[in-house]
């Protein structure tokens, strides 16, 4: 692959990662909930699941959706019902002085985050369009396992190291204290914004099996 590919594919998946969207949430909710560690291991979490999407799509998410499109749709409403659970735990946070926040750093803790963050990336379908639509622009028969595994590894590491950024930056002092002050109504936008989101998947899944039938 040319230089000019390789930065075409750095600077598509850059603004794919930048684009707001319910991971972006998750990852904030956790950062400002618990602390930047936790939030770090989420984002690390979220980026092996875009890793993971960015190589079924390399392989063989093409096949897939040609075969099977419904399977996007079963995914689509299972992670529906995911974030709208999700949605009202934000919405209904407690705020600093009702919580009782443990600072100690646990493994249970830490693990919890991994898995919110690896699970909010595997449940948007719209991940698997998305390295689809990127990586059918420049994948060649003539490429080898490595290139295609780089390519792979490349969304992973941007992805990740996005949120890492995004966290860090709402625990600047002054953004920070911000959102404190302001914790329920911000949370509960977000919140809201996730269960908007969330209805709006179910309702598209619905269609498309009530269309398909």
């Amino acid at each position: 692959m040319s230089i000019f590919e390789w930065f075409t594919i750095f600077l598509v998946c850059s603004i794919g990662a930048m684009v707001p969207g319910p991971s972006l949430i998750i990852i904030l909710y956790i950062a400002n909930t618990k602390d930047f560690i936790s939030s770090v291991i989420a984002s690390i979490g979220h980026g092996i699941g875009i890793l993971i999407y960015a190589l079924i799509s390399i392989f063989s998410i093409s096949f897939i959706i040609k075969i099977a499109p419904f399977t996007i749709q079963i995914i689509q409403f299972i992670g529906a019902i995911f974030l709208i659970y999700i949605g009202s735990k934000i919405i209904f946070i407690k705020s600093p002085d009702e919580q009782k926040i443990d600072q100690k750093l646990n493994t249970k803790s830490l693990l919890e985050s991994f898995i919110l963050g690896l699970t909010t990336s595997l449940i948007n379908p719209k991940v698997i369009i998305f390295f689809t639509s990127i990586f059918s622009q420049f994948l060649d028969d003539d490429y080898s396992l490595f290139t295609k595994i780089i390519m792979a590894f490349l969304a992973g590491i941007i992805d990740t190291t996005w949120y890492v950024l995004a966290s860090y930056s709402v625990n600047l002092k002054t953004i920070k204290n911000y959102i404190i002050l302001n914790q329920k109504l911000i949370f509960f936008i977000l919140g809201s914004i996730l269960i908007i989101f969330s209805i709006y998947l179910i309702y598209s899944s619905m269609i498309y099996f009530l269309i398909t039938n």
